[in-house]
């Protein structure tokens, strides 16, 4: 059961500084590479912000706030159909190092514990799409072996990380993966009360309120999200199918046993 976080030390601030990236949102009052070069002088002050916003349950408001900017998804396609857009959408440095925090102590209770979905390839240590697809293989394989056919549905929910709702999220938190106390009111923080503006050339839109997703660019999202599908096994298996799952994208397989 997690029911509360682990205290930040200075020296695991300073770690995660030295190795972020040097990407600067419009929102940080510091360029990324300064406060790189500045770490050890800003990291018992981070820790600080950082063991209060645990201790209490309460991510910070300035960090909830993300700016999206509309990219093409690829060179070539016509500017002025909307549909050729992506969303890049762009969150604080420190929010983003405060989500690494989480991350990694919620990484380590599900693997303590056992209760990272097995079907998942996506955001999983030794797992990528290669795995994904060798267990989908493996599977075709054995059927034909035993003489049996494969129906294979690739399942890719549309919008899938936008529709997740708050709600229901926590509520898997906490019933399936045993998330109270402190540690469950720390994502309904992290949660609750998003926005985010439109910038598109050089000018910014008002700020638009987030009712349901899981936070885009962020890093505890994606581990959100496959928590959030994590039963789709369950129905599978009521079905007597296999599923392998990467992110969204979800391959359903069901056999039968050939008739002569």
């Amino acid at each position: 059961m997690l029911d509360d976080w682990s205290a930040v030390t200075d020296d695991e601030v300073e770690k995660l500084i030295a190795s972020a990236l040097n990407k600067t949102c419009q929102l940080d009052p510091a360029p990324t590479w300064l406060v790189k070069e500045m770490r050890a002088l800003l990291a018992p002050f981070i820790a600080l912000l950082f063991n209060r916003s645990l201790a209490v349950g309460c991510f910070p408001t300035e960090f909830k706030q993300a700016v999206a900017r509309p990219l093409l998804k690829k060179s070539g396609l016509d500017a002025g159909d909307l549909k050729n857009y992506r969303s890049v959408s762009n969150l604080s440095f420190l929010s983003k190092l405060l989500e690494k925090v989480v991350q990694v102590r919620l990484q380590a209770f599900l693997d303590g514990n056992d209760l990272m979905p097995c079907a998942q390839s996506a955001y999983r240590k030794y797992n990528s799409m290669e795995t994904a697809v060798a267990n989908v293989y493996n599977d075709l394989l054995l059927a034909a072996d035993q003489g049996q056919v494969s129906a294979l549905r690739l399942l890719d929910l549309t919008a899938a990380f936008d529709t997740v709702d708050h709600e229901l999220l926590l509520l898997r938190l906490e019933r399936q993966f045993g998330v109270h106390g402190v540690a469950l009111q720390w994502f309904g923080s992290y949660l609750s009360g998003r926005s985010f503006q439109v910038l598109y050339g050089g000018s910014m839109s008002s700020s638009v309120v987030i009712l349901c997703s899981v936070p885009q660019g962020s890093v505890l999202g994606p581990w959100l999200f496959i928590l959030y599908i994590a039963d789709l096994t369950d129905v599978a298996n009521e079905h007597c199918a296999t599923i392998h799952m990467f992110a969204d994208d979800i391959q359903y397989t069901v056999v039968a046993t050939t008739r002569h």
